[in-house]
């Protein structure tokens, strides 16, 4: 299966070398959400046009285009049939370049989330873990888009597990955006807090409670204007800035990320730069790659069963307070 850490090695070793009016050939696998994610993000990053993408296999490429690759990243849906699972099985890639584009990218996949719950042997939409993917799912929306300089790109989907042992669903995004690093630099958090490579960076970025929205550049007393300030400056010569891009969230997705993974048994991945953050049945592991990631790519797994059983657990608490009250 060709996986987001697949795509972190082969990505810039295999494509890094050509034009973008070079054949990129896709070769003949099964390709996971964390792959697609920085696919889509690698060949805009490249400017990679559609013609050049060609597959090795035709049943690929008819899933790409089901997936929605060309729509997302040429403006071109290739797509000849109505996408009857989409919504079901899988939510279509979507380009996150606007405030607009990631409120209908959250909203989307959190809808896909809850058919993927309703689908399965038990409902489990109201399980605590279910709660808690879906609020950061809107987190790491905003946070690609806020540092993602419009290349980021989102998708999730719902897949049998190779053993049969049920259900498993994928969220993943990914961006060629600024990464940790460079924008830890640019809020000159980094010379604070004296973090001077890529691994430092993603473990501070990890934290809970840090965040590099939460330190501002700009002189809180300035004058501004909004971002999409069209007319002349109503401050006569005085220099104003322009006043953020809309997006209000503190950027405190990742650390809820990695508490969701730890506790629903979840396959958690965290690239940027030269650093990939590694998490497998609750152990966290870093490996430098060979060719850095430009920007921050994201992959997280998680079975239906650990969802379900989150459920169970809390529903066991509700009896255990009910005959507590009861006597």
């Amino acid at each position: 299966m060709a996986t987001l850490v697949e795509a972190l090695d082969w990505l810039p070793k295999y494509y890094g070398h050509l034009d973008a009016e070079a054949e990129h050939r896709v070769p003949d696998k099964y390709y996971s959400p964390g792959f697609i994610a920085a696919f889509a993000a690698y060949l805009v990053h490249k400017r990679v046009n559609q013609k050049s993408v060609v597959f090795d296999n035709e049943n690929h490429k008819g899933y790409f285009s089901a997936v929605g690759l060309a729509k997302a990243l040429w403006g071109v849906d290739d797509y000849q049939y109505e996408r009857k699972n989409a919504g079901l099985n899988y939510a279509p890639l979507t380009a996150l370049a606007s405030q607009d584009d990631v409120d209908k990218a959250t909203a989307q996949i959190n809808s896909c989330l809850r058919s993927f719950a309703r689908a399965g042997p038990e409902d489990y939409v109201g399980s605590p873990a279910f709660k808690e993917l879906t609020h950061v799912v809107g987190e790491m929306h905003d946070n690609v888009w806020s540092h993602g300089l419009n290349t980021g790109f989102s998708v999730a989907q719902r897949h049998a597990i190779k053993n049969g042992s049920g259900y498993a669903i994928e969220f993943s995004l990914a961006d060629c955006g600024m990464g940790f690093l460079q924008e830890l630099k640019r809020s000159r958090i980094a010379g604070a807090k004296g973090i001077a490579t890529d691994r430092e960076a993603v473990e501070w970025c990890i934290q809970e409670g840090n965040s590099s929205k939460l330190a501002t550049l700009e002189d809180e007393w300035a004058q501004s204007v909004p971002e999409d300030y069209l007319g002349s400056s109503p401050f006569g010569g005085i220099a104003v800035a322009r006043s953020g891009n809309g997006n209000h969230h503190q950027g405190l997705g990742l650390a809820k990320l990695l508490e969701l993974a730890k506790s629903y048994e979840g396959i958690l991945n965290i690239a940027s730069g030269d650093c990939l953050m590694m998490l497998r049945r609750g152990g966290q592991s870093f490996r430098r790659l060979s060719r850095p990631w430009r920007g921050v790519a994201v992959s997280l797994s998680i079975k239906e069963s650990s969802l379900m059983g989150a459920k169970v657990v809390e529903a066991e608490d509700v009896r255990d307070i009910m005959n507590l009250l009861r006597g």
